[in-house]
């Protein structure tokens, strides 16, 4: 087995692997902001995996429940346009929200145009010390 960086002609492969054993549970993803980009070839030159890292940006908000209702709808529509602008400036294509409660996510969706993924799992994180 022998790890390489990805290359154009990997593309047909990658693809047949993806429609084949994954295009049910997500896209085929692209490789715009990708910071790892590998396949994993056998002895024979076969390709027998794909994998990436990709660099993205996630909103955070944290609100004072206190605060009047007028308030928190200013502050999180002022926070959301910043979000957008700072990950628009480091030229990234997606920005991601986690957000556990729904009605929170519905108001998300609602008015900042976000769009709730049909990804199955849950999200998990290694940080990398």
């Amino acid at each position: 087995m022998r790890l390489r960086e990805f290359q154009d002609s990997d593309i047909p492969r990658i693809s047949a692997i993806w429609e084949k054993h994954h295009s049910t549970d997500h896209s085929l993803p692209d490789r715009q902001n990708s910071i790892v980009d590998a396949v994993v070839e056998d002895d024979a030159g076969n390709i027998v995996a794909y994998g990436q890292v990709k660099l993205f940006a996630e909103a955070m908000l944290f609100l004072d429940f206190d605060s009047s209702k007028l308030a928190q709808g200013e502050a999180i529509k002022l926070l959301m346009q910043e979000a957008f602008r700072g990950t628009r400036e480091f030229r990234l294509k997606d920005i991601y929200a986690f957000i556990k409660d729904p009605a929170f996510a519905d108001l998300i969706e609602r008015h900042f145009g976000f769009q709730r993924t049909a990804y199955p799992g849950e999200l998990l994180l290694r940080r990398l010390d």
